[in-house]
C-alpha cells in the first residue's frame, strides 16, 4: 500500500508484481511484471509511471504490447537454452525457502486409518518430510509410496495448513494364506499379497496351494464366501495344472471343481450338504468336473470309481 500521496496530485494506492529470479552461469536473471489500481488519468497528474510493465533484470520495458514480444522472445531463448527447468529449479527453492521463513513447514503427520500397518513403516515410506516446507511434499508421489506398502489398499496424503501432512489408509482385508515354494504369504480377495506369515498365523483361513494360484483365486474365495458352512469347512484350495481347483474340507474330504461353471458347482454342493449333511459323511471325495453326473466315493471303498449320481437327480434331491 503506497500512502500519503494527497500532494503528488493521486490517491493512495495499491502496487504490485509477480516475478521470478535465479543465477545462471553467474548472471543474476529476473523476469517480473508489475501493476497498480489507478488509471492513468490518477497516476500523478497523467503521468505514465503506474502503467503496467514486464521487467527484465534491470531493463524497464514500456507497454504491455510491447512487454509481451520481448518476454515471447526471453522465453524462446531461455528454452532454447534449457534455462526453463534451471529458473524452475530455482523458483521451487525459492519458494520452499518463503513457506518456511513463514513458518509453513512440515512439522507432524496426522495418520488415519492405519490397524495393521505399523506407523513407522508408514513414515518410512514417506521419506523424509518432517521440516520440509508444506508447498514441496508431491502428494501424489507420497501417495504411492504408501500404497506400495502390503497392508494399503488405497491411500490419500492431503495438507493440513499450516504444517500438518494427514495420511488417510484403508487396509486390505486377509483372505487366505498362499503357499509357494515353500513361503507363506497372506493375500486379499484380490490375490495381492499382504505379507510374509508364518506356518501357524491366520490358520481360520483356507490356504491356497501351487504356483500362480493366487492370481486366480479371486473367483473361488468369492464362490465360497457367499456359502458360510463350505467356507468354513474348507482347509485348502489346490490349484491344478493352473485350469482348475480342487477343495480341501479339514475333514480330509476332496471336492474336485470343473474347470468352468465352478461357481454353480460350490453352491450345488453347499445346497446338497444343507439338505442331507452330505460333507459330514465318510467320504474320500467328490468329484464335479463332470457336468452331466457327480461322483462320490466312500472311505474304504475298492477300486477306482465310486458312487455315480446323475447331475438331475442330484438336483432334484437338493
Amino acid at each position: 500500500m503506497i500512502e500519503k500521496n494527497s500532494n503528488f496530485g493521486t490517491p493512495d494506492y495499491w502496487e504490485w508484481e509477480a516475478g521470478i529470479s535465479a543465477q545462471v552461469y553467474g548472471f543474476k536473471l529476473t523476469v517480473k511484471y508489475g501493476d497498480t489500481n489507478l488509471s492513468k488519468a490518477e497516476c500523478f497528474g497523467g503521468t505514465k509511471l503506474c502503467r503496467a510493465a514486464a521487467v527484465f533484470e534491470n531493463y524497464t520495458i514500456a507497454g504491455v504490447a510491447g512487454s509481451a514480444v520481448i518476454l515471447s522472445l526471453i522465453a524462446v531463448v531461455m528454452w532454447a537454452g534449457g534455462y526453463f527447468s534451471i529458473i524452475g529449479r530455482a523458483a521451487d527453492r525459492a519458494a520452499g525457502q518463503a513457506t518456511l521463513s513463514a513458518g509453513l513447514e512440515v512439522k507432524r503427520v496426522l495418520l488415519r486409518g492405519a490397524h495393521q500397518t505399523a506407523h513407522d513403516e508408514i513414515l518410512e515410506a514417506l521419506g523424509p518430510i518432517v521440516g520440509a516446507p508444506m508447498v514441496q511434499v508431491s502428494l501424489k508421489d507420497a501417495r504411492l509410496r504408501v500404497e506400495s506398502l502390503g497392508w494399503v489398499r488405497v491411500a490419500a496424503v492431503s495438507r493440513l495448513m499450516p504444517d500438518t501432512i494427514v495420511v488417510a489408509i484403508r487396509e486390505r482385508e486377509p483372505a487366505a494364506v498362499w503357499q509357494v515354494d515353500g513361503d507363506l504369504h497372506l493375500i486379499d480377495a484380490t490375490g495381492a499379497m499382504i505379507r510374509s506369515v508364518g506356518a501357524f498365523e491366520y490358520s481360520n483361513l483356507p490356504l491356497i496351494v501351487g504356483s500362480g494360484a493366487a492370481d486366480a483365486a479371486a473367483g473361488v474365495l468369492q464362490a465360497l464366501r457367499l456359502h458360510e458352512e463350505l467356507n468354513k469347512r474348507t482347509y485348502a484350495l489346490i490349484r491344478v495344472g493352473d485350469r482348475r481347483w480342487n477343495l480341501r474340507l479339514r475333514n480330509n474330504v476332496e471336492i474336485k471343481l470343473p474347470e468352468s461353471d465352478f461357481e454353480k458347482a460350490v453352491a450345488d454342493i453347499a445346497l446338497m450338504h444343507a439338505a442331507q449333511s452330505t460333507l459330514d459323511q465318510p467320504l474320500e471325495y467328490i468329484d464335479l468336473r463332470d457336468p452331466e453326473r457327480l461322483i462320490i466315493r466312500r472311505r474304504g471303498e475298492s477300486g477306482e470309481g465310486g458312487a455315480a449320481v446323475d447331475q438331475s437327480e442330484r438336483i432334484s434331491a437338493g
